[in-house]
């Protein structure tokens, strides 16, 4: 038979106890998925590449060589940018005032 000393047992007991907080650490850590190249580009959460914007007669709809707040209402981000962008503030957007946000977009 053998003997156990107390320093022993609070050996032993320390080491249970490290090992129980060590692995109770790791159950908790938030674990982060691996993701191939391949998985991002098939993602449905992968963020939309931008596109280039539409071309200038494909916008002006009614071919009065400028673009409504109407015509622009089809391109959400031009829309938005629109009153930034009608320099003039006349309500439309001409070919001048449209190529400095197609430029800023491709």
């Amino acid at each position: 038979m053998t003997h156990t000393t107390p320093r022993s047992i609070l050996a032993l007991a320390t080491a249970c106890m490290l090992t129980a907080i060590a692995a109770s650490s790791y159950a908790q850590a938030p674990r982060t998925p691996q993701v191939t190249d391949d998985a991002q580009a098939t993602s449905p959460r992968a963020a939309p590449t931008p596109s280039s914007p539409q071309p200038f007669e494909d916008l002006d709809t009614n071919g009065d060589g400028a673009i409504s707040k109407d015509e622009a209402a089809v391109d959400p981000p031009l829309a938005q940018a629109f009153g930034m962008l009608d320099t003039d503030a006349d309500g439309r957007l001409t070919p001048e005032e449209y190529a400095v946000y197609a430029q800023g977009q491709s």
